[in-house]
């Protein structure tokens, strides 16, 4: 995979090798329009999710009630992870055909309020792309022999993980990952810290002259370290994890139908196309449907990729053969095909 051609203009060119070789059945012309940059729907779903992080603040501070402030909770750590999505998009050049304006918006909108830089997590991610679930693939390497990233579990150790992320136990977890980015980023310029330095005590002044101290511990912080930390733990596990063994550009990547419910809460901004952002990752998040509906018409992509009916039919799968065997499989890799089914997640029967 070419992937400094990620970063170009696609209207100049596309891709030489899009990813791992062939084009899966598209043509040249349809892989340079679903590349073409939209600037004004980036800007759109940017000014949106902060929006509606905004407005649900305010609706759940000045109507109190502990019911709605949980769904609120929810409803924010959902736009938090929305946000997230979209600096992965500013990663990939693809908000902004001007890079800089590209790398600017990324990092003062999308990536310093969560306490990272998109700066580190573009090393990270590429090498990611470039290597994926193998030693070279940092993402993998980091889950290596780690009980969690184990698959397949019984069901209660699934649960009793989950619960670790709703409940804020698993706070350090993230903090660490946070932490484990920020190692990779070579050497920064002195201005871009600087510049950071100013960002958060301007936002601190901020806080600390409006007291909005307690809107933010209980509107950002909490959302942040119960509801997110949650769906970045789902999501990891849908990507890459408990999928039968398999060969060519599809192995090891996993695309998750989703309902609108799933949509909102669990997979904003198409992020649930990981299979196809990683077959194309030219495409921006607002052209993958179109991109599914293509690929999933070609013989190739129809019977090689793995496609999973919601997050709970991936929860579903992290748990065959669990039980019956007792089979392991350690990070990055895939429990081999034909595997006993075992006792499904009570709680996702019927699902």
């Amino acid at each position: 995979m070419n992937l400094d051609a990620v970063a170009v203009e696609v209207e100049r060119t596309v891709p030489e090798e899009p990813c791992n070789g062939e084009l899966a059945g598209l043509t040249r012309e349809q892989l340079r329009k679903l590349s073409m940059l939209n600037p004004l729907r980036s800007s759109f779903r940017i000014a949106a999710e902060w929006i509606l992080i905004a407005g649900a603040i305010y609706v759940s501070a000045h109507h109190w009630n502990p019911l709605l402030y949980v769904l609120m909770v929810a409803f924010i750590g959902a736009r938090q992870h929305a946000l997230l999505i979209l600096m992965h998009d500013g990663t990939h050049y693809r908000l902004f055909r001007n890079r800089r304006l590209n790398d600017c918006v990324g990092e003062l909108l999308l990536a310093w309020p969560f306490f990272v830089t998109m700066r580190s997590y573009r090393r990270n991610h590429i090498a990611h792309h470039r290597h994926m679930n193998t030693d070279r693939d940092p993402d993998w390497s980091r889950k290596l022999n780690q009980p969690q990233w184990i698959f397949p579990k019984h069901w209660a150790e699934i649960t009793w993980l989950l619960f670790g992320d709703i409940s804020g136990l698993n706070a350090i977890a993230l903090i660490r990952l946070s932490r484990s980015l920020a190692g990779q980023d070579g050497a920064v310029p002195r201005s871009y810290m600087l510049s950071r330095l100013a960002f958060y005590l301007a936002a601190a002044a901020l806080i600390v002259v409006t007291g909005g101290l307690q809107l933010f511990l209980l509107y950002w912080v909490v959302p942040y370290f119960t509801w997110l930390a949650l769906i970045l733990h789902v999501r990891s596990i849908a990507e890459h994890f408990s999928i039968p063994d398999g060969s060519g550009v599809h192995a090891g990547v996993r695309t998750t139908r989703v309902n609108a419910l799933e949509r909102l809460l669990l997979a904003p901004n198409n992020v649930n196309y990981h299979a196809e952002h990683h077959r194309f990752p030219s495409v921006p998040f607002y052209r993958l449907p179109e991109l599914h509906r293509l690929l999933i018409s070609t013989p190739e992509f129809a019977s090689a990729a793995h496609l999973t009916d919601g997050y709970l039919g991936v929860l579903r799968e992290c748990c065959r053969g669990a039980v019956r065997s007792g089979a392991r499989t350690e990070a990055g890799a895939r429990p081999p095909l034909g595997a006993s089914p075992g006792v499904p997640l009570p709680w996702l029967a019927g699902s």
